[in-house]
């Protein structure tokens, strides 16, 4: 039992590491340990704790989307023809399930879903949503917004 809650829990050496790798998770262990005063193997065992206890879920490349031609990115809110648990569990599949969709979230307030729609064109998003919103059966309304601007993206958690 102890074991289990050294390997979840979570100190400031830990909080570092996760900060350093937030900002580059191609930076060397070495280079790592030394900014918060480890040796590399150290480092390397307390990263591999994080990953496997599911704090880094996942580490990744982000790639530049207009060197693939994307070029148009539009906010959709989604709202469901019902509340009922087998349409919103089959809408969050179809939602996991569509590499055009960037990212997907459940809300509250006035829309069920939230999506972050990439597309090359404008006429690539409206037969997008001729295929994927038009034609569902289960979708209520869709309200779209164009992104003008991308102030800020990251997914960069404060470690604070």
């Amino acid at each position: 039992m102890e074991s289990e809650t050294n390997e979840n829990s979570i100190d400031d050496i830990d909080r570092q590491l996760l900060s350093i790798v937030q900002k580059n998770a191609l930076i060397s262990t070495e280079n790592m340990a030394m900014q918060v005063g480890l040796t590399a193997t150290s480092a390397k065992r307390r990263l591999n704790k994080l990953r496997r206890n599911g704090t880094i879920s996942k580490d990744v490349s982000i790639v530049d989307p207009k060197k693939l031609g994307y070029e148009i990115f539009t906010l959709v809110s989604v709202n469901l023809e019902r509340d009922q648990q087998d349409i919103m569990q089959s809408f969050r599949m179809e939602i996991k399930n569509n590499p055009r969709i960037m990212q997907g979230f459940y809300t509250t307030g006035d829309a069920d879903f939230i999506l972050l729609v990439a597309s090359k064109t404008l006429s690539d998003y409206e037969a997008f949503t001729q295929t994927y919103f038009w034609n569902n059966h289960n979708i209520k309304s869709f309200k779209t917004m164009v992104v003008m601007d991308c102030v800020k993206i990251g997914f960069e958690l404060p470690m604070i």
